[in-house]
């Protein structure tokens, strides 16, 4: 957590000091000038029958307590402002690690746990934050400060409070350190209950059409039910901490009033010196009472921070070369060298994959679902990184690639697209020029849709594109890809539900457009890849064939059997 503090907070440090400055006068005040007061009056208005020093004392007390409001107002603005700030540092650069990670490096976190991580936990860490600020940053020197004036005052109740005092401080220290691991274990079930209501969210249609609402609800009940166990457990070993304290103090308290009562009977202590501890002693005890709940905070802003850090200082495996590469000018040729991939904890997805892909040409991807085709795509792009071989763009090593420039490299037109709630003018593209977007619409066949609509390309969409088709949603996925200028085009399997009459009219529209830039196309249908320079035939992660259509229709029996399972469409044709 320190280190955290050390960097997010570090920025905020001038409303640091300020709010330390500002609860240190308010104790100050309240300490060395507002409870001697009542001393004052006693043993100089009271005793002596002095109505004068009574009313400038109470005066005084009046001025004092005026001053400590004024600090503790003060105290509050900038503890709320730095810790606003350190919230808002601290989110946002998860945020920025979260959305940096590949799909690689994704995986080894989780949705759900970065999502709790950037909100939950973050939460968690800025309560301790406040809470420092306001309180926990100044209470060490606020109980020494009223320990070393009850020392000066009478030695033997001091010495009684100082024994008790660092009694019950390290029985609440040792047993609030031992709920460390059971907050560890809530918040990582608490990530499970996050993916199971994102899972419930996105799928709720699914649930219902397939009425398994049972079920899943039976696991949400499952769950929570450990998530709330557990939050028993963990907090039963820290909430009795706070009443076992205020017990042990309440009696020392008691203890105190004994002593103090035979010291005044023995005229070893004045009434008016007795009554002055007795005020320095319960604001002792209303301070003392902040640890418990300091220890109640802080394993739940460890735990949180260390998981926070986990993320932060976790290092990016996409690139491992010190020397980035980046071409001023890039022509789009890929290359695949004996490419061996495979997901963590499964084996080979791909093996033995070698191809190249010239600017220019169209170089299409057919096989079975399954057969590696995606995945392909993703390790072209550097989103993942082969376990063996090598993929080149213009001849360079993505190992080796600035990832800025790898990725100015590729539009990638993908088959279930996102769709924003926005116009559709911004969710093709924010920088596009109106032409670019205006071409990208009539290649991909969408301008046929807006025909329709009289708001055109600030036509809205919903959340997830869902008052458009499944196929509009493809040719919104077509003009996307197509509004972005890019050396390299990929469409994986963004054809498959456009109708026969509108593919084969994107597809014409997209070669001449795109005639001098490299093609790189993913499908499952023959009439789709029939067309293209050069056809790579997949099946089991392993290349099955290569060539033109008329050479695999010859020399390759997956490409047979593909065809003669799909041979209706060429009768349609």
């Amino acid at each position: 957590m320190l280190s955290l503090f050390k960097r997010y907070l570090g920025r905020y440090m001038p409303f640091v000091i300020a709010t330390f400055i500002f609860t240190a006068i308010t104790y100050v005040v309240q300490i060395c000038f507002l409870v001697p007061e009542s001393k004052n009056i006693i043993d100089n208005g009271v005793s002596k029958q002095n109505t004068g020093v009574i009313w400038q004392s109470g005066i005084w007390m009046i001025v004092f307590t005026l001053i400590i409001g004024v600090c503790s107002v003060f105290s509050a603005f900038f503890s709320s402002k730095a810790t606003a700030g350190f919230t808002f540092a601290l989110r946002r650069a998860c945020f920025t690690k979260a959305n940096s990670l590949s799909p690689q490096d994704f995986v080894k976190f989780g949705e759900s746990t970065l999502v709790n991580r950037t909100m939950a936990d973050v939460v968690n860490v800025s309560i301790v934050t406040i809470n420092m600020l306001r309180v926990w940053m100044a209470l060490p020197i606020l109980l020494i400060t009223e320990l070393i004036i009850i020392a000066s005052f009478n030695a033997v109740i001091f010495l009684i409070l100082a024994f008790f005092f660092t009694g019950t401080v390290t029985f609440l220290v040792i047993f609030g350190a031992r709920s460390k691991n059971g907050f560890e274990r809530l918040q990582q079930k608490l990530d499970k209950i996050n993916l199971i209501m994102k899972e419930r969210i996105v799928g709720v249609r699914h649930i219902r059409a397939f009425t398994n609402e049972k079920p899943v609800d039976e696991k949400s009940s499952l769950g929570n039910a450990s998530a709330y166990e557990e939050a028993i457990l963990a907090n039963k070993k820290i909430n009795f901490l706070s009443p076992i304290g205020l017990v042990v103090m309440n009696w020392v308290v008691v203890l105190i009033y004994i002593v103090g009562t035979a010291q005044v009977q023995h005229a070893m202590a004045s009434i008016s010196g007795l009554l002055l501890i007795f005020q320095y002693i319960s604001y002792f005890i209303l301070s003392l009472m902040t640890i418990p709940y300091v220890i109640n905070l802080l394993p739940k802003g460890v735990v949180s921070a260390k998981r926070i850090k986990e993320l932060l200082d976790f290092e990016p495996t996409t690139y491992n070369s010190t020397e980035h590469i980046k071409k001023e000018k890039t022509l789009g040729k890929v290359e695949f060298r004996n490419v061996v991939f495979g997901y963590s904890g499964a084996l080979d997805v791909i093996a033995d994959i070698s191809f190249t892909a010239q600017p220019g040409k169209t170089t299409a991807f057919i096989g079975t679902t399954g057969s590696g085709k995606t995945t392909i795509m993703n390790l072209m792009q550097g989103l993942y990184l082969p376990t063996f071989g090598d993929i080149l763009i213009d001849d360079v090593s993505i190992r080796n690639c600035d990832e800025e420039w790898l990725r100015s490299c590729f539009s990638y037109g993908t088959q279930r697209p996102m769709i924003f709630q926005d116009t559709v003018r911004n969710n093709i593209s924010t920088d596009a020029s109106e032409e670019r977007i205006r071409q990208a619409c009539d290649a991909s066949c969408f301008s046929e849709i807006l025909e329709g609509k009289e708001e055109g390309p600030d036509f809205m969409l919903s959340q997830g594109g869902m008052n458009l088709s499944g196929g509009q949603r493809q040719r919104l996925s077509l003009a996307r890809t197509l509004a972005r200028e890019a050396p390299i085009y990929v469409f994986d399997d963004t054809f498959s539900a456009l109708d026969a009459h509108t593919e084969q009219k994107a597809r014409a529209a997209i070669d001449e457009m795109l005639k001098d830039r490299t093609i790189i196309m993913v499908a499952q249908k023959i009439s789709t890849v029939r067309d293209a320079d050069h056809i790579i035939v997949l099946e089991k992660g392993r290349i099955a064939g290569q060539g033109k259509h008329e050479e695999l229709m010859k020399t390759c029996q997956v490409y047979q059997e593909i065809y003669q399972t799909q041979c209706y469409l060429d009768r349609e044709e």
